[in-house]
């Protein structure tokens, strides 16, 4: 089973990356157009949704939801005459002064799709960088509108704003992604 990785470091609270996760996730997926609001509470594992693209049908469910660690999807990508059975994990972790988010992306190539190995694991990879530029952009969003740096409780509601203001913090470099498989 090819399986990729990805990271990002990210000077934001644990709480702050796991709301612009579970945002990001959740656009297309099981909300049409999520925006975090107090009462939105974060997915129930089992919660099945369905998405169709253009050519693509995404049917997956949540496996694991742990605020604000980490989230697991399983899914299946339907392209037909390619079946793809993807894992993805996402798991937010502490460091000294970031906080580092690792994307953990399995695979299964199942029918005509193990005949195009190379296209699907490019498409996979893609869409986790896209994945990470989303969230970088979701958290920048918060840091330009005023009072908009909220973080989310255990229990997936937003909190009070956060005490520390954009201005002290530094901003790290991008996030570097890496591929394996």
């Amino acid at each position: 089973m090819p399986r990729q990785r990805h990271e990002a470091r990210l000077e934001w609270p644990i709480r702050t990356i796991f709301a612009s996760l579970v945002g990001v996730l959740a656009k297309g997926r099981w909300a049409k157009d999520f925006v975090l609001e107090p009462s939105s509470p974060f997915p129930r594992p089992g919660q099945c949704y369905e998405q169709q693209r253009p050519t693509v049908l995404r049917r997956g469910r949540v496996v694991e939801c742990i605020p604000p660690v980490s989230i697991t999807l399983a899914e299946t990508l339907f392209d037909p005459p390619c079946r793809v059975q993807l894992r993805l994990r996402c798991r937010i972790e502490p460091m000294e002064l970031v906080s580092l988010l690792r994307l953990d992306a399995s695979f299964d190539l199942e029918g005509a799709a193990s005949l195009r190995r190379r296209h699907w694991n490019d498409r996979i990879h893609a869409y986790c960088t896209r994945l990470l530029s989303g969230i970088e952009s979701a958290l920048e969003s918060l840091e330009v509108a005023p009072g908009r740096n909220e973080a989310a409780d255990g229990a997936g509601r937003l909190a009070a704003p956060a005490a520390e203001s954009a201005d002290s913090r530094e901003r790290l470099p991008r996030p570097a992604a890496s591929s394996e498989g």
